[in-house]
């Protein structure tokens, strides 16, 4: 017959090496889950950094061609200010020429002619560096508007750039659960079970076999009910 000390001692060991195994199997998959989660996470960032990317290429292409546009149309304008102030000038040059062929056609003679003559080159002189003041006004406007587009196209291109997302940080990976742990538990269900076998074992006194034994067992319990039950007799 198994001793009931071997039987539990052996079942606290068994029970105690299943809970260090069964924790063990549930921090591996716990462990396994999360890495799988933050795996899952990051490659959504990355999509949304690869979004964002080229919303922000996009803006910033789209911001360099209306700064563009808008050099275009300022070029535009200082071209058609130049062209104009030609036309002036040789309007200038046409009506000093009639001037003075006025002049000389009026039949006048000596210094007056020369007068009048002198002042129709004045007048076409002045015309003419109002032009040439005009003209410079008129780069100087181009230039700061040149200055005022290129403000612009960096400050949209500072908006596009807050906007845009970081790039995603790839999900560090720690170390698993160590099977260690899991070692050391079972190792600890054994020395429970060898401990509750030890605090459960019989004494030695109480050994079946009666050796070393100082209790001497009788050899029958067999009790004879005849003399058992004898009523004594009463001295007389």
């Amino acid at each position: 017959m198994c001793d009931p000390a071997i039987v539990i001692g052996a079942a606290t060991a068994v029970m105690g090496s299943l809970q260090s195994i069964a924790s063990y199997q549930q921090q591996q998959a716990q462990y396994q889950y999360e890495q799988q989660v933050a795996q899952t996470q990051y490659q959504y960032q990355v999509q949304a950094y690869q979004e964002s990317q080229r919303a922000y290429q996009e803006q910033i292409k789209a911001n360099e061609a209306a700064a563009n546009r808008a050099y275009i149309a300022e070029q535009r304008k200082l071209q058609t200010d130049y062209a104009k102030a030609a036309q002036d000038a040789q309007q200038l040059m046409i009506d000093k020429l009639k001037a003075q062929g006025q002049v000389l056609s009026s039949g006048r003679t000596g210094k007056s002619i020369a007068l009048l003559a002198s002042d129709a080159e004045r007048e076409y002189g002045k015309d003419l560096a109002n032009l040439g003041t005009n003209l410079g006004y008129a780069r100087e406007a181009y230039t700061l508007a040149g200055l005022d587009i290129e403000a612009d196209a960096r400050s949209a291109n500072a908006q596009a750039a807050a906007g845009r997302m970081a790039q995603p940080m790839a999900p560090m990976i720690g170390p698993g659960p160590s099977a260690t742990g899991a070692v050391l538990g079972i190792g600890q269900a054994a020395l429970s079970g060898f401990s509750m076998y030890q605090g459960l074992k019989a004494p030695s006194g109480f050994n079946q076999s009666g050796s070393g034994s100082q209790v001497k067992m009788p050899s029958s319990t067999k009790v004879d009910t005849r003399t058992a039950f004898r009523i004594p007799q009463l001295a007389g």
